[in-house]
């Protein structure tokens, strides 16, 4: 279909990248290896639903065959979190809601082989729940014998009203169950239930055991604050429970447990800090005073940082993905916590959005991934790679053709782009530009992004609050900072982001004007617009004392860190990126980093968007700032805010997100001409 796709380009004018384009486009996702390294399963569906709920289907390839990608269900359920089972590449388990649409997941299995109708047919449930249960995340054994599974029980069904209840009072904690794959029953057995949540899990590689978390609440609040969590290990056989480690606030990854007995897992380089990066931590435990052995600091977090572990499940080995710069790299480490090697870098036109490796019995390293390219104009589709100790590999076979629409589509420019800070400290980003034009005095918008943990690197990227390509495929010169604050150069780079509303910002100043210097930027034809901490910055700099900015489009934005504090769902991450929380005793720091109390500096036409149900940054934060702005800036524009209903931080629907980037797109048109 692609190659008769593109023989038809020759003769039809390639199009611009349309709202619709966006909305329309399908996600693929979750890539898992088997245990051979022969076939990779993942997830692929519509990135946005049309109807009431989302759907996906799981799909397979050969790693070794280009092309090979096919779908294995029909991919009109949601069906999601695909895994081999450690034994056979010919055996998928899964979850899906099959059972009810939009309900709890639940566990099933299939094998590959046949039509998709062939392979549906042969969809069998693996364990039975009760009416309110699903399954929270699971894990099969590595001898492939037992599969253990977070159980979570509901108080509501889908579509059952609310009732009257105490905020964070626990009726049902998630527990920990065990289902036997050699008996056919489809019964389980309690392994864990406390007056806590179990949160994760862990296997031991003689499966004899598993590593388990509880926390007090299940909620993001406790995942992300600063409550400690606490792991046992429970024996398989004999149910005996012991306390293992007492974790000053929840680590940042699943804990790897390794042959020899230790355990590997990622945490902040400085744990009680929320800025902080994530780094590579080790645990040893000693068998006299299991709970009282210290966790130790190994690598990472000086120039970069790590944002993934996984286990090789062979000779003890793991594998760390560091983001360094504009660059992803994944980290060979062995026995004793040693590295080995680079196994795979990203190179400077293109990145990698998921990924998964395994060591063969022969020595070889295969891994798959997603892969995309702003610079080549590839949108995301799964490639694989091998090699062997030492080697660094490539990504040699691209698997999947999804998304084949978008070949017909005029794709933007895109490049690293570098400059220094106001104090000297050089500085790098991406920016974007319109294809077949010359990159000279261009109506020029800052795209920032989110987090601030978070960083822009080459990949290209579609989504409902992600901006740079396709304003750039519009006409518009886009500027995409890696501001201080963000990933990708180590702690202290990170930890600028304590205090918001300084040092970030002069670096995106700094930006422009070294933009303005080459002569790419018109001084006279700047904008700014983006989604939550770049949404923030957007807002924060339109309210800048004599900012030249000529409209604004504020997604999802901080205006007043105070209140934000209060009332986000992760008050202890944003009152540290505020510098300061209502409850503190003391002058709030954390106005001046707020732009409410700047709004009487705005000139520009605002466009303000939010999800309705907006937990992460409530809607309320854009309220406000409207509010200010009616009351204190002199406009000639009113501003207008668009709350779109159901949505929370992150869209679902596909007519919300058509309707998000089509008003973005008008409103940056109308004033600031192309």
């Amino acid at each position: 279909m692609a190659s008769a796709l593109s023989s038809n380009l020759a003769t039809k004018p390639l199009g611009l990248i349309t709202p619709q384009d966006v909305a329309g486009m399908d996600s693929i996702k979750e890539l898992k290896l088997s245990r051979d390294g022969s076939r990779v399963v993942y997830t692929a569906g519509p990135a946005y639903k049309s109807g009431d709920n989302k759907t996906s289907a799981i799909w397979v390839a050969d790693t070794s065959t280009e092309n090979s990608a096919r779908p294995l269900t029909s991919g009109e359920h949601r069906d999601y979190s695909p895994v081999f089972s450690p034994s056979s590449s010919t055996e998928v388990y899964f979850l899906s809601d099959r059972g009810e649409a939009g309900g709890s997941g639940h566990l099933y299995r299939l094998s590959i082989g046949g039509s998709v109708i062939d392979v549906e047919k042969g969809v069998v449930s693996v364990v039975q729940l009760g009416d309110r249960q699903g399954v929270g995340s699971f894990a099969i054994s590595p001898d492939g014998h037992f599969l253990a599974f977070i159980l979570e029980t509901k108080v509501l069904k889908k579509g059952e009203k609310e009732t009257i209840k105490i905020w964070r009072e626990d009726k049902f904690y998630n527990t920990l169950r065990l289902v036997d794959l050699r008996d056919s029953s489809k019964s389980s057995r309690e392994l864990v239930s406390e007056n806590a949540h179990v949160v994760s899990f862990t296997w031991s590689p003689d499966s004899a055991f598993i590593a388990y978390r509880l926390l007090s609440h299940a909620d993001l609040e406790a995942k992300v604050g600063l409550l400690p969590e606490t792991e046992k290990i429970i024996s398989i056989a004999s149910h005996e429970t012991r306390d293992a480690f007492q974790y000053a606030r929840p680590p940042r990854s699943d804990t790897v447990w390794r042959e020899q007995g230790d355990f590997v897992f990622l945490q902040k380089r400085q744990p009680l800090e929320l800025s902080s990066v994530d780094t590579l931590w080790s645990w040893a435990p000693s068998h006299e005073k299991l709970s009282e052995t210290e966790a130790e600091y190994l690598a990472y977090g000086d120039t970069n940082d790590l944002s993934r572990i996984t286990d090789l499940q062979r000779n003890s080995q793991y594998v760390v993905e560091v983001a360094e710069n504009l660059i992803t790299k994944l980290d060979i480490w062995e026995k004793d916590n040693k590295y080995g090697f680079t196994v795979f870098q990203t190179e400077d036109h293109f990145a990698i959005h998921d990924w998964d490796m395994i060591l063969t019995e022969d020595g070889k390293y295969i891994f798959v991934a997603i892969k995309s390219s702003a610079v080549s104009g590839e949108l995301s589709n799964i490639w694989s790679g091998a090699t062997e100790y030492g080697q660094k590999g490539i990504l040699s076979k691209k698997l999947s053709s999804h998304n084949p629409w978008f070949e017909s589509k005029l794709v933007p420019n895109a490049k690293p782009f570098y400059w220094k800070g106001t104090d000297g400290f050089q500085l790098e980003g991406v920016i974007s530009y319109p294809k077949d034009v010359e990159l000279k005095k261009l109506p020029t918008i800052i795209v920032a992004h989110g987090g601030p943990a978070s960083r822009d690197t080459l990949g290209l990227e579609l989504a409902f609050s992600r901006w740079r390509p396709f304003l750039a495929s519009h006409g518009y010169l886009v500027f995409s900072p890696n501001y201080r604050g963000g990933l990708g150069r180590g702690d202290s780079f990170a930890m600028a982001a304590n205090g918001v509303g300084s040092i970030e910002w002069l670096d995106i100043e700094a930006m422009i004007e070294e933009g303005i210097a080459q002569g790419i930027v018109d001084p006279e034809r700047i904008g700014i617009g983006s989604y939550s901490q770049g949404g923030f910055l957007a807002a924060f700099g339109v309210t800048r004392p004599n900012n030249n900015f000529k409209v604004a489009v504020i997604g999802a934005g901080v205006t007043d860190w105070g209140m934000l504090a209060a009332t986000s769902d992760i008050p202890d991450l944003e009152a540290n990126l505020g510098g300061g929380a209502p409850w503190r005793a003391g002058e709030p720091v954390y106005l001046k980093g707020s732009p409410i109390k700047d709004v009487k500096n705005v000139t520009a036409p605002i466009l303000l968007v939010h999800g309705k149900d907006d937990a992460r940054v409530p809607v309320t934060q854009a309220i406000s700032f409207v509010r200010g702005l009616e009351r204190e800036a002199k406009l000639e524009v009113p501003p207008k805010l668009v709350i779109y209903p159901r949505e929370d931080h992150g869209f679902e629907e596909r007519g919300n997100c058509e309707d998000i980037l089509t008003r973005v797109l008008e409103h940056v048109q109308k004033y600031l001409k192309v």
